[in-house]
């Protein structure tokens, strides 16, 4: 449950779903569009029907997001409520807004006899359908026509990133401390976790978007520290940045100075960057090589347990996804090394119990392993 004052301006825009309008067109004249509801796209004709149709099939029966709003009727989320003292966590706009954010729109916003999804619906992503619902099939109609009426442009892994960072990152401090789990943002893992109900076999697909999804990450994490101090995000920042600057497209880029407001603006350009980048075979085996030979920046004598264990949080998932990138790539099969993987990962995860020393160990097994592989 994240409250709306947690999420930064720009991306609050993807959650109330502003439309993108025609050129020439004045926003103040402008009527906002209606929300459709997602069994609009469910029919057997459309999204609801067999192979290369069957997006809201996926949707329904394996996409988390399907089941978001459900999540809060349930024992953490009615714990947490109570001690939030919030009476019914499924209709409260602060864990709606990311549980189901269909449920804050004015009753002007839904067309007549819709009722609002009872979850993070299709809309919540694509944007309110009413302008392009009925023509965004026909083959006279372009793709840019159809991003004029006002659906969201998801095929840009920079917008993809901005429409899922706001609720995967930003939590308010103070559900947070009522017992909401952390929230770590991934786009590339976390998409194929979800599992995604769509194709996109576009080259280097996978680094594009874990990039894009960290400098998208860093900066949302600079801008809640440029408006308010926070002692927690501290360590989360300090790991993105150490991060992205062992990447091609952030060394030399990211400034050392702690002026989170000028960080905020490199980083959101870097995932501008980083989303149109392609990556070759050689350079995701080098940036991989990079990544698992970093055990020496987690044994520096005055670096804070803290602060390493969130460099970890960041590293282990990188690995993870290029590894699997290069796997696309032809790399040869490699049991040890994803054994020693799964290994780290779960040192990466022991939270107030990490200990530094044991996972610099599995680092040094995973880089021994990489290289026996011979890839």
């Amino acid at each position: 449950m994240a409250t709306v004052n947690s999420l930064s301006v720009p991306l609050l825009a993807w959650l109330v779903a502003v439309v993108v309008l025609p050129a020439g067109v004045r926003a103040e004249n402008a009527i906002p569009p209606k929300f459709m509801g997602s069994p609009s796209c469910a029919s057997t004709s459309c999204h609801g029907g067999g192979t290369l149709h069957n997006e809201s099939v996926i949707y329904e029966r394996r996409d988390r997001h399907a089941v978001a709003h459900g999540i809060l009727a349930k024992g953490t989320s009615l714990r947490m409520a109570e001690a939030l003292g919030i009476k019914d966590p499924t209709k409260a706009a602060q864990c709606t807004v990311c549980h189901a954010p269909m449920e804050n729109l004015s009753p002007g916003r839904l067309a007549a006899g819709v009722a609002p999804d009872r979850a993070v619906g299709c809309e919540s992503c694509h944007g309110p359908a009413e302008n392009w619902l009925r023509f965004h099939t026909r083959p006279d109609v372009t793709y840019q026509q159809i991003l004029g009426a006002g659906l969201h442009n998801l095929n840009d892994i920079y917008n993809r990133a901005n429409t899922c960072v706001a609720c995967h990152l930003n939590l308010d401090e103070s559900i947070r401390a009522a017992g909401h789990p952390e929230l770590f943002f991934e786009l590339d893992g976390q998409t194929i976790g979800q599992p995604p109900h769509f194709k996109d076999e576009r080259p280097s697909l996978g680094p594009r978007s874990w990039l894009t999804g960290q400098a998208a990450s860093l900066r949302e994490v600079s801008w809640k520290l440029s408006t308010k101090k926070d002692e927690r995000l501290v360590g989360r920042y300090k790991a993105l940045v150490w991060i992205l600057r062992k990447t091609e497209v952030g060394r030399n880029r990211i400034p050392e100075t702690g002026d989170y407001a000028t960080v905020q603006k490199v980083a959101d350009q870097l995932a501008i960057d980083a989303a149109k980048g392609i990556w070759t075979k050689e350079q995701v085996a080098r940036q991989l090589g990079t990544l698992v030979k970093s055990r020496g920046d987690f044994g520096e004598p005055k670096a804070d347990k803290l602060e390493l264990r969130r460099r970890a949080e960041v590293l282990v998932p990188a690995i993870d996804r290029l590894w699997q990138a290069q796997r696309k790539l032809g790399a040869k099969a490699a049991p040890d090394f994803e054994r020693a993987l799964d290994e780290t990962a779960l040192i990466a995860r022991e939270q107030d119990d990490f200990e530094p020393a044991k996972f610099v160990a599995s680092l040094e097994r995973l880089e021994v392993a990489l290289s026996k592989s011979g890839n």
